[in-house]
């Protein structure tokens, strides 16, 4: 069984690698780092991202306006609109952030569920022989790394351009630590794919790992909410 301190390590290079082939792409092709995130966030995941903190952020104001009516006299005491507005923005950061870190650790999880449930269905109805075992060496144990590679190297190539026009921002510290930390599970997985049983084993620390990751979360979405509001 491959430790999750290995997994940390290999996920932090695979970040790394995402972070220097964006600078390498950037400064070997000559291209405008503005140009090119501004490609990047009018990809469809992108504007998800975008939609779902806008989308938190609406929520909160909308709770807040609600108390607003309900008792309008103590608003002074509860909410001052300043404070929701930070508030909301830094919980819509940290709702999609928490979405970008959990779906690189529990996604890896997805083609267990599916050559378990889903693909014996399938070759049954198509009256075809299965074999579980042969199945997940042929095929299944080979797409368990994708979600938490993709991840670990798209947020390094988006973090090259951002640093590439703006600079390297406080808040970004907390929040790599964050999905670094996450994706390591999915990465531990990843290492542990030899079977659906390794891979499941893998999530034994999951929920000790998940809570100081958010901990990094939290820090990090109301520190960038701070230069937002």
């Amino acid at each position: 069984m491959r430790s999750y301190t290995l997994a940390l390590i290999i996920s932090v290079g695979v970040f790394l690698a995402g972070l220097s082939s964006g600078y390498i792409y950037i400064y070997t092709f000559n291209v405008n780092p503005k140009v090119l995130l501004g490609m990047v966030m009018e990809t469809a995941p992108a504007r998800a991202t975008v939609a779902r903190a806008e989308a938190v952020s609406q929520t909160v104001q909308m709770i807040a306006e609600a108390v607003e009516v309900v008792a309008p006299q103590q608003k002074k005491y509860i909410f001052y609109w300043d404070s929701v507005r930070y508030l909301s923005t830094a919980i819509g950061i940290l709702f999609t952030n928490m979405v970008t870190a959990f779906g690189a650790a529990v996604t890896p999880l997805l083609p267990v569920l599916w050559q378990r449930k889903i693909t014996p269905r399938f070759m049954e109805k198509a009256g075809r022989r299965y074999d579980p075992e042969l199945s997940w060496r042929s095929y299944f144990r080979y797409i368990v790394p994708l979600p938490p590679v993709l991840i670990l190297g798209f947020n390094g190539f988006v973090i090259s351009l951002v640093t590439s026009i703006a600079g390297f921002i406080d808040f970004m510290a907390p929040e790599i630590a964050g999905i670094t930390c996450l994706a390591a599970v999915g990465m531990k997985a990843a290492l542990n794919s030899r079977t659906p049983y390794s891979v499941e084993s893998s999530y034994n620390r999951f929920w000790k790992v998940s809570f100081y990751s958010v901990l990094f979360l939290m820090v990090g979405a109301f520190m960038e909410a701070r230069l937002l509001v």
